[in-house]
């Protein structure tokens, strides 16, 4: 039984498991950098596309504990994103091939809005990145299918933004504003075997940690004058901040076979270490009153991620094929925020009008399942707030093209 006339088929399971990758994973995870195009059996390829993920993520009951009283029934959390990815492989020489890569694998984009009981904690972050990788891979044929040793570097730059509103007596709010940035250099490393005849493959990969020790940037406390008129007098508002933080190391193990002709069975395992990520703190913040040190922190408390999917795929015609995918990602969120267990279906049909041209639409819809959250005590006391949350709906979708010559 032979399955080697699978290539539209892996095409699109490529592509369903990294939209599934995209929509589900925890921490900032956004799919990580994606290297299936470096199995491509084309000499050279280019692959470009996006993924928008729209998570409809609504806290209820959402209450202050420093004091105030503060509370609001209900904040919805915007935080739609796009995912681009462009990737260029070549093979160099025999066995030797390379892929060039660009996306943004890791981020965060929420919006709470002002005059609610969550905005003293947020009214807006955001966390984007930029990476751009090389990944090589070299070739030793071992009986009826051949082994590969992987591996690669990606420069990252990250830029992060931070907004809080302070709400006062007699209708006085005041805005701060931070802004840091940096640049790490991160690697990656593996080995995968093959067997193209009964399209098999089993890859194992591990990517480095991105340290980030030099983030740094101002807050800008100009928005409190209209809240404290007696602002520091001389004093422009606007202090220079650092902090230091790391996107952390991952694992993932990822396994296909063909079962039958035109039918394909895939599935992944990964593991990321978000644990490493529990209050970040903010140096160099000043009160806009008084100009004394003021502390500041970032308390994300997370735990690991594990992300889970399987799926099948099946090849109508030599032009069309189709996959469908269920994905687990157990949430990163522990005592405080709202990162809960995700479940979600996704599917992908890719079309090939001829051996050159491969077009891919996808699409997922899941489920942010239902918990609570409550300050821990530790770190900035902006973050005292309790609140719950439903089961909230998670959509997606995703277009990609890519030319092989």
């Amino acid at each position: 039984m032979c399955y080697s006339r699978l290539k539209v088929l892996l095409g699109a399971w490529a592509f369903s498991l990294a939209l599934a990758g995209t929509v589900q994973a925890g921490g900032f995870d956004r799919g990580g950098v994606n290297i299936d195009q470096l199995f491509d059996a084309a000499p050279y390829s280019f692959d470009a596309g996006v993924t928008y993920v729209s998570p409809q993520r609504k806290l209820k009951n959402v209450q202050r504990l420093d004091g105030s009283g503060l509370s609001t029934s209900a904040v919805d959390v915007g935080g739609d994103y796009a995912v681009p990815h462009v990737g260029i492989k070549a093979n160099i020489f025999e066995p030797v091939d390379c892929l060039a890569t660009y996306t943004r694998p890791y981020g965060a984009d929420a919006n709470f809005g002002m005059n609610n009981a969550y905005s003293p904690t947020a009214v807006k972050y955001a966390v984007d990145t930029d990476d751009f990788g090389l990944t090589c891979s070299y070739k030793v044929n071992v009986g009826k299918g051949a082994i590969r040793f992987i591996g690669g570097v990606s420069y990252q730059q990250v830029d992060a933004f931070l907004s809080r509103q302070t709400l006062l007596a007699f209708g006085n709010t005041g805005l701060g504003v931070f802004k840091l940035s940096d640049e790490a250099w991160g690697w990656r490393a593996g080995a995968a075997y093959e067997i193209p005849e009964i399209a098999l493959r089993a890859s194992l990969m591990y990517s480095s940690s991105y340290k980030y020790d030099g983030l740094s940037g101002t807050v800008d406390t100009t928005g409190f004058r209209g809240a404290f008129p007696d602002l520091i007098p001389g004093s422009t508002g606007v202090y220079p901040v650092s902090a230091s933080a790391e996107i952390p190391q991952a694992l993932e193990f990822k396994l296909q076979s063909g079962i039958a002709p035109g039918w394909l069975a895939f599935g992944s395992i990964r593991w990321q270490e978000w644990s490493k990520l529990g209050v970040i703190a903010i140096n160099g913040v000043r009160s806009p009153v008084t100009g004394l040190p003021s502390p500041v922190s970032f308390d994300l408390l997370y735990r690991d991620g594990w992300t889970v999917t399987g799926g099948i795929g099946h090849k109508f015609t030599d032009q069309l094929s189709g996959v469908v995918s269920l994905t687990w990602d157990r949430g990163t969120s522990t005592t405080s925020g709202y990162q809960s267990d995700t479940w979600a279906v996704a599917s992908g049909v890719s079309y090939s009008p001829n051996d050159q041209i491969e077009v891919r639409l996808g699409g997922s819809i899941g489920v942010l399942t239902s918990g609570s959250s409550t300050f821990s005590g530790v770190g900035d006391v902006a973050n005292a707030v309790t609140y719950t949350y439903g089961n909230d709906l998670l959509l997606a979708g995703s277009a990609s093209v890519k030319i092989k010559f």
